[in-house]
């Protein structure tokens, strides 16, 4: 008994977020939902903590270059400054550790995440395509951090596209003819990297920035539970041969003439599917597959 009470809450330490149970009706737009997950204070402030060092750790990987360089031109890259570092480091290391397990008591206690989590490695481990839709998909809405893909694309099954024949010194000589252009290959290419990954993603696809994840979380679940009780879709995990893992929808109308025709929506750059074009073709009575770019909501980017 006491070993199945530790492995439930070594589950609930490293489980998925719950969002929410899926109601047996569309709720009203005039009453408060009661179907959403309510965390306490405690899992509130460490999942707030987990996103802060998500966003502190991705934005340090970006700058790392540029501090090492500073430092190093500083002269402070010294034997000293390294232990000092490393000590920083350990405690850093805590911050997680010490906030993940205040999580995993947090869920514990709270007896909707035990049901889920339950439920959620029975199916895990004894999966059935049947299994994991009804027991599970259709039941509960949750990070699909943890969940294995439906759905695999083998990078041989990509038709090839044709290269140019030309190698990578004859291609630098076409296109830097001088020997200041060649000079400044390089770091024009450094430079290129940092801005591309510091702000030009972003810029390009803001729907992938936390921020809009935040403000649209609720207009997200509401459109989620929306087509998963009103229309009766069908949520997958779709890898690709890059590792990305897409979040996609299916709504499955084939007993109805326009049915037969499958519409592909793809959103915007700031565009979701659970909030985006794809009522237009369902109320049209046609089926409907809708997908979530890399690096937004519950699609994840490498």
């Amino acid at each position: 008994m006491l070993k199945n009470q530790f492995l439930l809450f070594w589950q609930c330490v490293f489980g998925p977020k719950l969002y929410q149970t899926y109601p047996f009706m569309p709720p009203l737009p005039n009453r408060q939902p009661t179907h959403l997950y309510i965390k306490n204070t405690t899992e509130t402030l460490s999942d707030n903590v987990f996103l802060v060092l998500k966003i502190f750790f991705g934005t340090l990987r970006i700058v790392l270059p540029l501090f090492i360089l500073y430092f190093y031109y500083k002269g402070s890259l010294t034997y000293e400054n390294g232990i000092s570092l490393l000590q920083l480091s350990c405690y850093i290391v805590i911050i997680p550790i010490w906030f993940a397990l205040l999580r995993g008591i947090s869920r514990f206690s709270n007896p909707t995440y035990k049901a889920f989590i339950n439920e959620f490695f029975q199916v895990k481990y004894n999966s059935t395509q049947e299994a994991r839709q009804v027991k599970l998909l259709a039941k509960y809405d949750f990070s699909l951090s943890h969940w294995k893909p439906d759905y695999i694309i083998q990078s041989s099954n990509i038709r090839k596209l044709p290269m140019i024949s030309i190698s990578e010194e004859n291609l630098i000589n076409q296109t830097e003819t001088t020997f200041i252009e060649r000079l400044f290959h390089y770091p024009s290419l450094l430079l290129g990297y940092i801005c591309v990954n510091v702000f030009g993603r972003r810029l390009m696809f803001p729907g992938s920035l936390q921020i809009i994840h935040h403000m649209s979380n609720r207009a997200l679940l509401d459109g989620r539970t929306n087509l998963i009780i009103s229309h009766r879709a069908k949520r997958y995990i779709l890898r690709t041969a890059d590792g990305n893992h897409i979040d996609s929808i299916f709504v499955d109308q084939r007993s109805t003439d326009n049915g037969q025709t499958l519409i592909i929506t793809c959103e915007g750059n700031a565009g979701f599917y659970e909030v985006g074009c794809m009522m237009t073709p369902i109320e049209a009575g046609y089926s409907v597959l809708g997908w979530n770019r890399p690096g937004f909501c519950e699609s994840s980017v490498s």
